[in-house]
């Protein structure tokens, strides 16, 4: 029988703010922030203890992973289109995104290995460095990672483990 335990992140709040721009959006293009919100749902079987996962260590890790990203602009790495390199002095971050070049101090800023800052590309990121951080056991069949831009509107990314031959 399968169990599913669910966090919504903004109840428990897990929660981060950034800000971020894309490529070839003509709103989103522009430099411009968020309240995010991240939620999880895992899928399994219990196990000698009659848990799925521990919700204490589930919040845990969302948010450590959470805290990373608050109040950092989030640059996309994975994306040779967006031009990102160090200033001269190389106390900056500086990114070029299709003709608008922001110079943006290191502390300020989070270099990711995704190939554009949306929900989307964030949630499936989030959702490798859950799965990383916590090595889920072999009850665990199915994890969905979801990132809202504020209340209302977000995306999801999901992981079946068992087709992994996760253990």
């Amino acid at each position: 029988m399968e169990r599913r335990i669910e966090i919504d992140g903004w109840k428990s709040g897990i929660r981060f703010s950034s800000c971020h721009m894309l490529l070839r959006h003509d709103k989103c293009s522009r430099l411009h922030g968020h309240t995010y919100c991240i939620h999880l749902r895992i899928t399994g079987s219990v196990n000698e203890d009659m848990m799925l996962f521990d919700f204490g260590r589930v919040k845990e890790v969302l948010r450590g992973l959470a805290s990373v990203l608050d109040h950092r602009t989030i640059i996309p790495t994975g994306n040779e289109e967006i031009g990102v390199t160090s200033s001269e002095d190389g106390r900056n971050v500086v990114v070029d995104l299709g003709g608008r070049t922001y110079s943006i101090p290191k502390e300020d800023a989070i270099l990711l290995p995704i190939r554009m800052s949306t929900a989307e590309e964030l949630s499936r990121y989030l959702l490798e460095r859950f799965i990383k951080e916590t090595g889920p056991g072999v009850n665990i069949s199915r994890i969905e990672l979801g990132v809202d831009e504020g209340m209302g509107q977000g995306a999801w990314c999901s992981m079946d483990l068992t087709a992994r031959g996760a253990g």
